[in-house]
């Protein structure tokens, strides 16, 4: 089982269902090297006639990781369809074989039922979805219950799709989600919840083949201070981890902002750089470095991705 530290190291989590006939080689990063965490889904990815066929595939898939333990494979995080599955699904006792578990359509009124059922030594990543997401009295009583009540979560997913559904629309070909109504909300949730020291992870952009649409969101995903971002399709991967990757500009104010020796206020590049509130950016700058690095003089070979999928 992989433990992660930070959020920022899910990188481009890309669901797979779990009815996939390449589950096995997909989870173990031989299919797209690049990945660095999977959900494999048996929620939406999946229709209630496959169901049990998912639950087979899924079962044998955590039987095989047992037999055959690899620490360099992705993170690998199961999205059970409700409640009721996730504790069928550790019934199996296999928690060994995975990281954590995404839980679906999270709100204040199944928290506690979710903690009757989770074992506390696996990571989770509650997803917000429903209508109640858009009442800020459900958020604050839900941030304090995360805060005090619940588990360790590792981020919180946001479900621009599902969120969007709820106003009967789906995002628009050529805008960002923060072109929609669920773009106002995304930082009422930062806001909220970053200062406590939870990570957000920002919504699929379905429009996999429009990827000056994805980067543009990715700027202000980051703009938000969100840093992980759900992929669709392999194709995204990638442009997600490249859009994460660091500036060498950043990655020398963030060195001088944390210098032992930095003056209270100074100067870099037309800027005024101050230790004292730049010091959380800094920190978020060399863990994104840790895992990115710098960005990159050439693109990625997109085609050689996709050639796999």
């Amino acid at each position: 089982m992989k433990h992660l530290n930070h959020a920022i190291e899910l990188g481009a989590t890309m669901y797979v269902p779990a009815t996939h006939d390449q589950l096995w080689e997909v989870t173990e990063g031989i299919k797209f090297p690049l990945l660095k965490s999977i959900a494999v889904c048996l929620e939406d990815a999946v229709l209630e006639k496959d169901v049990q066929k998912a639950m087979v595939n899924l079962k044998h898939l955590l039987q095989k990781r047992a037999e055959n333990p690899n620490i360099k494979a992705p993170a690998v995080f199961i999205r059970p369809r409700h409640i009721e599955m996730a504790k069928h699904i550790l019934d199996w006792e296999l928690n060994h074989t995975f990281s954590g578990m995404i839980l679906p359509k999270f709100t204040i009124h199944n928290l506690k039922k979710w903690m009757e059922v989770l074992p506390a030594n696996l990571q989770y990543m509650p997803t917000l979805e429903t209508k109640e997401i858009f009442d800020i009295s459900h958020n604050a009583e839900l941030h304090q219950a995360l805060k005090y009540d619940f588990h360790k979560t590792l981020c919180l997913r946001i479900g621009g799709n599902d969120l969007l559904s709820c106003l009967n629309l789906r995002r628009p070909k050529n805008a960002t989600i923060y072109e929609t109504p669920v773009g106002a909300l995304i930082p009422q949730l930062a806001g909220m919840f970053i200062p406590d020291g939870f990570q957000l992870s920002s919504p699929v952009c379905e429009h996999f083949e429009n990827t000056h649409l994805l980067m543009e969101e990715i700027k202000q995903d980051m703009n938000n201070g969100i840093y992980t971002k759900t992929a669709i399709h392999p194709l995204q991967i990638g442009h997600i981890h490249l859009a994460l990757q660091v500036s060498s500009e950043d990655f020398h104010e963030a060195q001088q902002i944390l210098s032992h020796d930095a003056q209270s206020v100074f100067k870099s590049h037309g800027s005024m750089l101050e230790p004292a509130t730049h010091k959380n950016w800094a920190d978020m700058i060399l863990l994104r470095y840790k895992t990115f690095g710098l960005v990159k003089t050439h693109l990625l070979n997109q085609e050689k991705i996709l050639s796999n999928f």
